[in-house]
């Protein structure tokens, strides 16, 4: 049950991370579109970028923001931490387990 508990709290900062590395590219220029007929640029706060960055690490993706620029690359990034760390977790309890039962 620990290990869920530090997945739980790993995720949530590597969340918050990409979130103010959000933020900074965000300071530079457009990072979003908005996914409608329009494509127009966006400019969201910063409860709009954690809301992206939670769907990204997810892998949620509504599909109602599209990053560009620099945060394409970010966004990949996110989205592959998202899939391995909870991965390596399971993998370490598997293994913990099969440990466990060999004794």
């Amino acid at each position: 049950m620990g290990l869920l508990i530090h997945m739980f709290f790993v995720l949530t900062a590597i969340t918050i991370g990409f979130t103010f590395i959000y933020y900074i590219l965000h300071l530079q220029g457009p990072i979003l579109r908005v996914n409608d007929p329009t494509d127009d640029y966006w400019d969201p706060s910063f409860m709009d970028l954690l809301y992206f960055s939670g769907v990204t690490i997810l892998s949620v993706g509504y599909g109602d923001f599209v990053p560009i620029g620099a945060a394409r690359f970010f966004a990949l990034l996110q989205a592959t931490l998202g899939l391995l760390v909870p991965s390596a977790f399971f993998m370490t309890m598997l293994g913990e387990k099969i440990q466990e039962k060999h004794k």
